[in-house]
């Protein structure tokens, strides 16, 4: 008799019917059956060759190597192979490609991109990392580089062969301030050609060894503030202005190298101003987003497939009616801010294509399912670990490596009070919360109102709860446009943030 499951083997886009079914309303027949091959074969691709090489990759973490064998100073990272083969998946696919590439379904692009890093991302997070750093510095330099810029970086961000491929970053921390980037105090000076050099250290780097990253730095007599930075391209490989000085030792996400780096007097291209890495940073938020809702999709397919074959007290555990209900929650949770998230995913399609409207959408929209989700993912991977027990505690198991890997989601690009407050002055000096308010008002007129009156009284303390209601009301209206009444019926007596498996 075997009493412990075997690993779950069935696809993840399979797994995966919410994804399927957005994209469906959203994408026309064309794009459509353009899509779904694309998204069956990264579901297959995800849980047979991704998922087992991400755990070898967590455990076989990426080297710093400091010094050739001459005992030169080198930045080298060395990796196992199973990170390049998942590279080689993830960049093969083309779901950063596609937005960079003329094709029939260009506008469709985005929605599908993102729906490919879904199902990769549940397979393996700390590589979607730089799938996002690669497209970040693409869409950058595509709305603020120079026509030359462009040309010569652009194709080499968009490649989908490895070996010609250029992978992005972003270089943004500093020891003297994380949030508070405008205390930044890398500087940026002109040289006698009128070349720009930075100098200054930067504290976290995620892909640290990128190709290409987008840099903040203050030029001389700039003012203070971000309103004093600019954007700058900086082109790490044989520059010797750039030291790796060490990797971080993380908590999760252990696959992808963070490091420090020491840029002195490095060569730069000026790209722009601090609106570039604001467009940098938002994109980053969405991916976040995505790769939360990705990881609670992954532990709750773990989960399911765990309890409905493990027998516990004479019948399987997933007929035990708290069993039930845990698992009720925590499907109710996961298609609310995966609707959420694709949503804004659409938002950012619609406003590249013009659409000035779903450009404001975006703007506030993007903290708050960035902060809503990043905050949902850790209790949810937490609770999908507890229904499997001690087998899910193991190293043997995914769920270790998801908790690990989703404790950095509220964490990077922001964390949940820098978020509200953006969130706040979307509200406050655009009135932009009014475009989530209309959609609430078409399904349920006295919550909007509630929120609308909480709005006119708000103080800052109290924006944080604002935000979850307004947040949950916004998923109520999702998924009653979605016809998941069920969901609705569970969630609406639920406050947001209230742990999955708890009664309210």
């Amino acid at each position: 008799m075997t009493f412990i499951p075997d690993p779950p083997d069935q696809s993840y886009f399979e797994a995966s019917p919410q994804l399927s079914a957005f994209c469906e309303r959203k994408l026309d027949l064309g794009a459509w059956a353009w899509a779904r091959p694309q998204l069956e074969r990264m579901g297959d691709l995800a849980v047979r060759e991704v998922a087992p090489r991400a755990q070898i990759a967590d455990r076989e973490q990426p080297r710093l190597v400091t010094s050739d064998p001459q005992g030169r100073r080198i930045n080298r990272v060395d990796y196992h192979p199973a990170y390049r083969e998942m590279e080689r998946i993830a960049y093969g696919s083309g779901m950063v490609a596609m937005k960079y590439t003329p094709q029939e379904h260009s506008d469709s692009a985005p929605l599908v991109g993102f729906a490919l890093g879904y199902l990769f991302a549940m397979g393996e997070m700390g590589l979607y990392c730089p799938l996002c750093m690669t497209d970040g510095v693409a869409r950058v330099l595509t709305r603020f580089g120079t026509p030359e810029q462009i040309a010569r970086v652009v194709p080499r961000l968009a490649a989908t062969d490895r070996e010609a491929l250029w992978t992005g970053a972003m270089f943004l921390t500093e020891r003297a301030g994380g949030s508070d980037v405008g205390a930044n105090e890398t500087v940026a000076r002109r040289a006698s050609d009128g070349s720009w050099r930075l100098t200054g250290q930067k504290w976290f780097c995620s892909n640290v060894d990128a190709d290409a990253a987008v840099v903040t730095a203050r030029p001389e007599g700039a003012p203070a503030g971000t309103r004093g930075l600019r954007a700058f391209l900086l082109l790490p490989r044989g520059n010797d202005g750039v030291t790796i000085d060490r990797l971080k030792d993380k908590l999760g996400v252990r696959s992808m190298p963070t490091g420090e780096v020491t840029l002195d007097d490095a060569p730069v291209e000026e790209v722009g101003s601090f609106a570039a890495i604001v467009e940098m940073l938002n994109l980053s938020r969405l991916y976040n987003s995505v790769a939360a809702v990705a990881v609670i999709g992954r532990a709750i397919h773990e989960a399911r497939w765990y309890v409905e074959r493990r027998n516990a007290f004479g019948r399987p555990v997933i007929e035990w009616p708290l069993a039930q209900e845990t698992m009720a929650d925590l499907e109710a949770e996961h298609v609310a801010a995966f609707l959420m998230t694709f949503e804004t995913v659409d938002a950012m399609r619609r406003a590249d294509a013009g659409d000035a409207d779903a450009g404001r959408l975006l703007r506030i929209l993007t903290p708050i399912v960035k902060e809503i989700t990043g905050k949902l993912a850790v209790p949810c991977a937490s609770e999908a670990m507890e229904l499997i027990g001690g087998n899910g505690y193991i190293e043997e198991s995914p769920l270790p490596r998801l908790l690990r890997d989703a404790q950095v989601l509220p964490i990077w690009e922001g964390t949940t009070n820098i978020l509200v407050l953006d969130a706040l002055r979307a509200a406050s000096k655009e009135g932009l919360h009014e475009l989530i308010l209309d959609r609430i008002r078409s399904h349920e007129p006295a919550r909007a109102l509630r929120l609308e009156h909480a709005f006119e009284q708000l103080d800052e303390r109290d924006v944080r709860g604002w935000v979850d209601r307004l947040a949950r009301a916004y998923q109520l209206a999702l998924l009653a446009e979605a016809g998941y009444g069920e969901h609705v019926d569970r969630l609406a007596a639920r406050p947001l943030g209230l742990a999955p498996g708890a009664r309210p």
